[in-house]
């Protein structure tokens, strides 16, 4: 007998959210590009805060979507915006990345420069960037402390000392609003996505962090079903992309390439809008 209606095609194995030791993530590019094959991973992409050397690392792997994620600001916190699809050779977005990269440097030398001694314990901003990263960042700050017994955990440095109610002050150097952002990724012929709503926890806050960008991550580790299914109707609302992103910076049982899923009829949009850069 037919069945009345047809069903749902089966989550989608795409993963738009993944870094390498380019920024902050443990594995070398060419590890993650052999994790996202070992995942049957159709579409991915590598995408790196505010840097492309990880994807330039590996360009031409199967799949492998041109991204990076780029760090905004905004209402006094940063703001993470994925850029996918985008033309890595535009001047523009080589020029915003530049940019960022440098205010990381200046803003890590200000936070440093911030902790107490018996926190700081000598750390200086050169031993803070591992030699393969091409971006610094508060994750590097993190372990650094860690390491050096300033801190007792990667969660500690944060909690104490370098989460965003730590740093929602006009001393430091500033991120590029959203607005630039996105409006240069668009240049570069890419898409602006929203990422790790979940961050932000809640709905209002996230809906507007996403006015004026092109879609938002609403399949994330940690992500909450409530507030995946506000996300999920504010992109019907206003006609957004649907993306998805396991975050991975090292493989662990709960995040890995392809680690979180959703329908192929919700991500089919997105996947026709990038895929042609595979």
């Amino acid at each position: 007998m037919a069945q009345p209606f047809a069903p749902d095609p089966p989550p989608a194995p795409v993963d738009f959210h993944l870094h390498s030791t380019a920024s902050d993530g443990d594995l070398p590019p060419s590890h993650v590009a052999s994790a996202a094959r070992k995942a049957w991973l159709s579409h991915w992409a590598l995408t790196d805060h505010d840097t492309l050397a990880g994807w330039r690392a590996i360009a031409g792997s199967p799949g492998l979507i041109c991204g990076v994620e780029v760090t905004a600001g905004a209402e006094d916190r940063e703001v993470h915006i994925v850029g996918l699809a985008i033309d890595p050779e535009h001047p523009g977005l080589a020029a915003l990345l530049a940019g960022i990269r440098q205010r990381r440097i200046e803003r890590l030398d200000v936070l440093l420069a911030r902790l107490p001694d018996d926190v700081r314990r000598g750390l200086t901003a050169a031993e803070v960037k591992p030699p393969e990263a091409d971006c610094v960042g508060r994750l590097h700050l993190a372990r650094a402390l860690t390491r050096s017994g300033g801190v007792a955990s990667v969660r500690d440095a944060f909690a104490f000392h370098l989460a965003d109610e730590h740093l929602a002050d006009a001393s430091l150097p500033q991120f590029p609003p959203i607005g630039e952002v996105a409006a240069t990724i668009r240049a570069a012929g890419g898409v602006a996505i929203l990422a790790h709503p979940g961050a932000y926890r809640s709905l209002e806050v996230a809906a507007r962090l996403a006015n004026g960008l092109d879609g938002v991550e609403c399949a994330h580790p940690g992500l909450d079903r409530e507030l995946q299914q506000g996300l999920l109707g504010l992109c019907a609302e206003r006609k957004l992309l649907v993306s998805i992103g396991s975050d991975t910076h090292r493989i662990s049982a709960t995040r890995r390439p392809g680690s979180v899923r959703l329908t192929a009829t919700l991500l089919a949009p997105l996947i026709e809008r990038v895929g042609k850069g595979a």
